[in-house]
C-alpha cells in the first residue's frame, strides 16, 4: 500500500491570510501598545516628579509668606518730609525725651541731648541742642530719618564721629524751630 502522507492539509491562501494577520497584529504590538508603554512610564515619571515639587511648595509655603511679610514691612525709600513747624517753648523740656525715643528706635544708645539754654534770650526762633550717641552708621541713617520727620527740626548744623574701641560715637548738633 502506499504511503499516504498524513499531515495537515492547510490552504495556502489560509497561510497567507494568518501571516498577513500575525504581522497586523506584530506590527500594532510594536506601533501601539509598546510605545504607549512607554509613554504611560514617561507620564508616570511626570506625575511623581510633579507631586514631589508639590509636596516641597506645600512644606515652604509658611516659610515664603513671612519672607513675604517681612519684604512688605520694609522700610520706605522715601525720606520723610513734614510740614515744617515750630516747637512750643513750653515744650523744651521734651527734647531729650523725643530725642531718646528717636535713638531707641533706630536702636542707638543716646548718651545726652542737651539744649543750648544760653541762647534762649528774647525772641529767639531757633535752639540748638547737642546730642550724643552711640551705635554704628546703619542705626545713625535711621537716628538721621527718625529726626528729619520731625516738624520742628530746621536743620543739622554738625555732625562728628569718633571710632572707638567697642563702638562708634556720634556728636550731633541740631536746630530746632521754636515758637
Amino acid at each position: 500500500m502506499a504511503e499516504t502522507k498524513r499531515g495537515i492539509n492547510i490552504p495556502q491562501q489560509s497561510i497567507i491570510y494568518i501571516g498577513v494577520c500575525l504581522v497586523g497584529i506584530l506590527i500594532f504590538v510594536f506601533w501601539g501598545i509598546i510605545p504607549a508603554g512607554h509613554s504611560l512610564a514617561e507620564l508616570d515619571t511626570r506625575i511623581n516628579s510633579a507631586r514631589s515639587q508639590l509636596e516641597g511648595q506645600r512644606t515652604l509655603m509658611p516659610l515664603f509668606q513671612s519672607l513675604q511679610g517681612r519684604s512688605e514691612k520694609r522700610e520706605s525709600k522715601i525720606l520723610p518730609l513734614p510740614e515744617q513747624g515750630k516747637l512750643p517753648q513750653t515744650r523744651i523740656g521734651t527734647l531729650p525725651v523725643t530725642f531718646s525715643t528717636a535713638a531707641k528706635v533706630s536702636r542707638m544708645t543716646l548718651v545726652s541731648a542737651l539744649p543750648n539754654l544760653n541762647a534762649l534770650t528774647g525772641d529767639a526762633q531757633f535752639l540748638s541742642v547737642d546730642a550724643v550717641l552711640r551705635g554704628n552708621f546703619i542705626q545713625f541713617r535711621k537716628f538721621l530719618v527718625q529726626i528729619g520727620a520731625l516738624p520742628y527740626v530746621h536743620h543739622i548744623e554738625e555732625i562728628t564721629i569718633q571710632g572707638k574701641a567697642d563702638t562708634t560715637e556720634f556728636r550731633v548738633k541740631i536746630w530746632v524751630a521754636l515758637g
